[in-house]
């Protein structure tokens, strides 16, 4: 016979494709004609922009472009200069299974890059980078929460879950005029740009999430392109942003990953030689996970009093939103020229930041690497590059109770400074800034079918009213219960016991 099970449905966070996808940068290509010929290669950069992410049935598209950036010595002015190659990129993902409601977060990674000049106006470019795509969707977790029939005996625990309450993807769009201000020199030519965004206090109301921030901007720019002069400025803009996020409310706990999709900084200068202005265009996605806290009672096992059970059982996946990661470290270390010395350094900036994260006896730990360059002058006043490699760690500690931890996060590089040591040395300081969440995972068995053996009755001792048993020290009432076809509160009553386990080898009373 088989026996109605009562099950309860939560919402969650279904994962239905992490996937990555390498795309090889091949390029071979010539100087344009307005730029110097190449004396020596300072250093090759590569940025990516999504332009667009669609999700067709079961099959996600990505499309976006790649930028090759050459930093290079003029071979006439002994300057800095810059040229870059444009190249768009698509790549395709199959879905486990179509799901109209699906969101698809989009993130991408240099792998490396290698650029040697052939000739003083030829380059050869091999490298890769890596488009990794993760596509969520709002899906039903189904637990039994209990079995009918009289003769049935089950056994149950609790589980502390995050009932997911609301998934959305945004997009956005951040355009500014910016003004260097009186006391620069007129920019000429735009040589590199940072830009990140360092989210803020963000407020939830129901089914809108008020999300706000600030993109930082440092520009390094060309005031003189006959000697190659350069300067550069910082700007702040403040970012404010509704995002729909329908079931999001003030009391729900939130996951909030704001990323740079891809930006856009010129000059102004091309309608006004004499204009210190500068057009941004950032363009920003916010992926948003509401959660709430709840607890869901499962039955793990079950036993008849009546017959032999047959047990369908499954491990089902439970998480848990434990707790907020938010540090702002900062991370130092020496980077040698060598050979060069340094007489002034123009600039500095982080390119590229790789981590990992790992939990042991209550104690979150994350590692990774930073790189961080430096583009500097010599004692002839020439320009070099310097880079360095930086290994940093941090530990933190995991909220109580927490297992099977997991991090949900992002590693921002807000700042960077240095203080030159020698005549060939600088201590470098790398402001950081870690946003993220910590969860705890865990796998959850759960009974999914009982049948009744009709032809496999249990049998019951009726001849005595209570049956006399020598526990051993931490043996289950559950398996005792089970063995004498009784229940584990039976046992309990009758011996005035609390627990769930004999905490001494002793004789018990079984009433049957």
């Amino acid at each position: 016979m088989d026996y109605m099970l009562e099950k309860e449905c939560c919402p969650v966070c279904e994962e239905i494709l992490r996937q990555n996808s390498e795309q090889p940068v091949d390029l071979d290509f010539s100087l344009p004609d307005y730029c110097p010929d190449i004396e020596r290669i300072l250093k090759c950069r590569m940025t990516r922009s999504i332009t667009s992410r669609n999700i067709s049935g079961n099959r996600l598209d990505v499309d976006g472009v790649s930028v090759v950036r050459i930093y290079y010595l003029d071979s006439k002015k002994q300057a800095v200069r810059c040229c870059e190659h444009t190249s768009p990129f698509t790549c395709s993902f199959e879905l486990k299974n179509t799901a109209p409601d699906a969101t698809a977060c989009i993130r991408t990674k240099t792998e490396y890059l290698n650029c040697r000049a052939v000739g003083p106006r030829r380059l050869d470019i091999h490298g890769a980078f890596t488009v990794t795509a993760a596509v969520m969707h709002r899906g039903e977790q189904e637990y039994c929460t209990g079995i009918q029939g009289d003769d049935i005996r089950q056994k149950k625990h609790t589980e502390q879950i995050s009932v997911l309450r609301g998934l959305a993807s945004q997009q956005f769009t951040v355009s500014e005029v910016l003004d260097i201000g009186q006391g620069k020199q007129t920019p000429e030519n735009i040589l590199r740009y940072e830009l990140c965004f360092i989210r803020g206090e963000c407020r939830a109301i129901n089914d809108k999430l008020m999300l706000r921030g600030e993109l930082q901007l440092r520009v390094l720019y060309v005031t003189d392109i006959e000697t190659g002069m350069q300067d550069h400025m910082s700007f702040t803009v403040p970012v404010s942003q509704v995002i729909d996020v329908p079931g999001i409310t003030d009391s729900t706990e939130n996951d909030i990953r704001v990323g740079i999709l891809g930006s856009d900084v010129s000059l102004r200068s091309e309608y006004d030689e004499d204009s210190t202005l500068i057009t941004l265009e950032a363009r920003l996605c916010a992926d948003v996970l509401a959660y709430e806290n709840s607890s869901v009672s499962v039955i793990d096992d079950a036993y008849s009093t009546a017959y032999e059970l047959q047990l369908g059982c499954r491990s089902i996946p439970a998480r848990r939103l434990a707790g907020k990661l938010e540090m702002t470290p900062s991370v130092r270390g020496e980077l040698s020229t060598g050979d060069d010395l340094i007489t002034r350094v123009t600039d500095i900036w982080c390119d590229g930041i790789s981590f990992i994260t790992s939990a042991e006896n209550g104690q979150l730990t994350i590692r990774g690497k930073l790189s961080c360059c430096m583009l500097a002058l010599d004692t002839e006043q020439i320009p070099f590059c310097a880079e360095k490699t930086i290994d940093f760690s941090f530990d933190a500690p995991v909220p109580e109770g927490t297992e099977n931890v997991s991090v949900s996060a992002d590693i921002i590089v807000p700042a960077v400074s240095f203080r030159i040591t020698g005549d060939n040395t600088a201590e470098i300081k790398a402001d950081l800034r870690i946003d993220g969440c910590i969860y705890s995972d865990s796998q959850v068995r759960c009974i999914t079918s009982v049948q009744g053996l009709e032809d496999r009755k249990r049998e019951k001792d009726s001849t005595a009213a209570l049956t006399l048993y020598y526990a051993d020290e931490g043996e289950k009432l559950w398996d005792i219960a089970r063995m004498y076809c009784t229940s584990v509160e039976a046992i309990r009553s009758e011996n005035r016991l609390s627990g769930d386990i004999v905490q001494a080898r002793s004789m018990i009373l079984i009433p049957m």
